[in-house]
């Protein structure tokens, strides 16, 4: 098996970037979700409040967060005191408390602009979380799929869907479909990793990420008939890194160390 595609999110629930490579940080891949928009409430903002989230392509360059936005300039955020006021807001993440430093204004008007939406920019580095040491993530901080999974899936839709509706962190060729449910320790280059849980899906995987529009109701109408735990439907699955400091390459090789009892896996083929 191995690493066919590597994907960073620098900014929470905005257009992820392919990368060739990418450093693993003690709290997940380097750059990975430091980044989130909030309402004038505080709250977190995601593509399913905002669609149009998905045509913002965030990329940090050169000391920067450049975000390419269809129509308009780019967004540019420096990553020192020009771009960032002392403010600190509380922001609750599916109930674990993070505190982000603010934007300047004239920042935060853009993207205001941008998505039409009120919103402002939160930066939590990479080392300020007490959630696990985990940034702006929902439950972990790598989200590996198999294209074998992906491939059963579309077998069973009307219409297929890419892969970037899931909005994966790294996507594994060689396995078979849905055989990362059973990975409980795995290996990536230089890195061991360790699983947290299935990932549950939600309606972002309804938007279409090139158009930034819903397109519901699938893949989690089609996903729910043979997909389900509980109430929900799973489709990937979360990991978290053992150690800090390795290098995630595509052609890498995945390994598996350890597999789950059967106890704790789903019937994937139901």
């Amino acid at each position: 098996m191995n690493v066919t595609e590597i994907n960073l999110y620098p900014i929470k629930s905005l257009r992820g970037s392919s990368v060739s490579k990418a450093l693993v940080g003690e709290y997940g891949l380097a750059n990975d979700r430091c980044w989130m928009l909030v309402d004038d409430q505080g709250r977190k903002i995601t593509q399913r409040e905002c669609p149009r989230f998905a045509l913002l392509r965030p990329q940090v360059e050169d000391g920067k967060l450049r975000v390419s936005v269809p129509g308009l300039s780019d967004i540019v955020v420096p990553l020192d005191d020009a771009g960032w006021t002392d403010e600190r807001l509380n922001v609750d993440l599916w109930g674990h408390a993070h505190v982000g430093l603010m934007a300047r204004a004239a920042i935060n008007q853009a993207f205001t602009d941008a998505t039409g939406m009120s919103c402002r920019l939160l930066w939590l580095p990479q080392g300020d979380s007490d959630t696990d040491n985990v940034p702006f993530h929902d439950d972990a901080p790598l989200l590996v799929i198999s294209q074998s999974s992906l491939d059963d899936l579309n077998g069973r839709l009307p219409s297929p869907v890419p892969m970037n509706r899931f909005r994966p962190s790294v996507v594994v060729a060689g396995s078979s479909g849905f055989e990362e449910d059973e990975w409980q320790r795995i290996a990536i280059g230089e890195t061991e990793f360790e699983a947290v849980k299935l990932c549950v899906r939600c309606s972002i995987t309804t938007v279409d990420q090139a158009e930034g529009e819903f397109r519901g109701p699938e893949p989690l109408k089609t996903l729910a008939s043979f997909r389900r735990i509980e109430q929900n439907v799973a489709f990937g699955a979360y990991f978290r890194p053992r150690s800090a400091g390795g290098m995630l390459r595509v052609g890498d090789e995945l390994k598996v160390l350890e597999t789950k009892p059967a106890a704790q896996t789903m019937n994937s083929h139901a």
